[in-house]
């Protein structure tokens, strides 16, 4: 009889510390991992782009607030270019190949290239996500 009451409150004070470490960590913060491994192209947009440009890419996204300088609208990219949507520009500019001088100002926009190679050492893979999200922004372009 002693061993099934000692056998109960041990399972009982288990389960109370159970309960308690699961309550315990649900109040812990949650901190969003810095890279994500997928290539694809809207996977990426919507992790490292989405949150100044929006997920429809239209430069609302939740940060806007705290920008000096309103995100661009991404779907009228073509429509600014006489109806081209100009792919390798843009993958230079992704990857930060056409920076500016810093004479001319700043970019509050990060270089994404160096992030994607920390993600891969391997350019190939950089190369991917970068030309994988730039084609995701010329299939949401506005007719």
């Amino acid at each position: 009889m002693r061993f099934a009451f000692a056998l109960s409150s041990a399972v009982a004070i288990a389960m109370s510390a159970g309960a308690w470490g699961q309550e315990a960590a649900a109040q812990r913060p949650v901190t969003p991992p810095l890279a994500i491994s997928s290539l694809s192209g809207s996977d990426l947009f919507q992790f490292y782009c989405a949150p100044c440009h929006g997920h429809g890419g239209q430069g609302d996204g939740p940060v806007v607030p705290s920008l000096k300088k309103q995100p661009p609208d991404l779907t009228a990219i073509a429509a600014r270019n006489g109806g081209h949507f100009p792919s390798e520009a843009l993958v230079r500019f992704v990857s930060g190949e056409d920076r500016l001088v810093a004479a001319h100002g700043s970019r509050e926009m990060p270089v994404w290239g160096p992030i994607f190679q920390s993600l891969e050492p391997r350019d190939r893979l950089t190369r991917i996500r970068i030309e994988n999200v730039v084609a995701f922004i010329e299939s949401i372009q506005k007719p």
